[in-house]
């Protein structure tokens, strides 16, 4: 049984509670930032997105002898942040068919999926996430086939308390969804997102990541999300994964599905993977792999 100290919990709720007050805050002012772009030619939002895309991928790199921790792969993220003063790029291709051989079957490629992780400080990052989509959608949609940037996803990561002894951490990810995209490739509502991370390496090779939170899109309910991830270090380089995980949509619709992969990491500062996962309470498999890159310090 995991315990833990009483005046680390409280202090862990008061931050978290004082991140909800803040992403609301924030959500409010972006709400009326919503409606300018949606006055923006797409075209050159997404030309806009590229550019910065491109800049991040230009960005100076140095080579360090020392280890790392990605948030890939996985539907969950992992309480560790990245170092003060650090970029980690994170990256990869997704490959995924809903209701395959059905009616309404159709396909969702992110190629790729780029996540920008900065560190602020030892126990803070802020993060960027973007992916370019390309769906086809032949029997059911207004939009038959589509490419296109997706909304982008600006948040940040908290690392709130640790407890050496029994090899557990908790955190923080605050999340903020732009309505940046065209429609034919998402919903252009704000979102917010929280999730409260845990992790605990219950052996020297076993280790146990947990996800719980909530989402919130403009003229949705809330929903709510969790994951398990329990990870295994076959050696010093290669890690394997397996991972139920899922969502309760506006408290109305339950899912589950399951995940599992690999990764290797090829040096200090790089990391490879793949995974690949299925729905169990609905039709859906993906695949997908990337590599993931602390590439400099500023």
């Amino acid at each position: 049984m995991i315990l833990i100290r009483s005046d680390l919990y409280c202090n862990f709720i008061r931050f978290s509670v004082a991140c909800c007050f803040q992403i609301y805050t924030f959500a409010k002012k972006l709400i009326s930032y919503k409606s300018a772009v949606q006055k923006c030619n797409p075209m050159k939002i997404n030309k806009l997105n590229g550019i910065i895309l491109f800049m991040f991928c230009l960005q100076t790199t140095h080579s360090m002898a020392q280890s790392f921790s990605s948030d890939r792969p996985g539907a969950g993220d992992g309480v560790s942040t990245v170092e003060a003063r650090y970029f980690q790029v994170e990256t990869g291709l997704d490959f995924s068919k809903l209701n395959p051989g059905e009616k309404d079957e159709f396909t969702v490629n992110s190629l790729p999926v780029f996540l920008l992780r900065y560190g602020l400080s030892e126990k803070v990052e802020i993060r960027i996430i973007e992916s370019f989509v390309i769906h086809d959608k032949p029997n059911w949609s207004e939009f038959k086939q589509g490419s296109g940037f997706s909304n982008l996803t600006i948040g940040g990561k908290f690392q709130v308390c640790e407890n050496p002894e029994r090899a557990t951490q908790a955190g923080v990810l605050a999340e903020v969804f732009v309505p940046t995209a065209s429609a034919e490739v998402t919903g252009d509502a704000l979102g917010l997102s929280l999730r409260f991370l845990h992790s605990w390496d219950f052996t020297q090779r076993w280790n146990l990541g947990s996800n719980f939170g909530a989402y919130w899109f403009e003229e949705q309910e809330l929903s709510l999300m969790y994951s398990f991830a329990l990870g295994y270090t076959i050696t010093d380089k290669l890690g394997v994964f397996v991972e139920p995980y899922g969502n309760y949509y506006q408290l109305d619709d339950f899912d589950l599905s399951f995940d599992g992969g690999f990764s290797y990491l090829l040096k200090p500062n790089l990391q490879v993977d793949i995974n690949s996962g299925t729905g169990i309470t609905d039709d859906h498999f993906f695949i997908g792999f990337g590599f993931s890159w602390l590439i400099g310090k500023i």
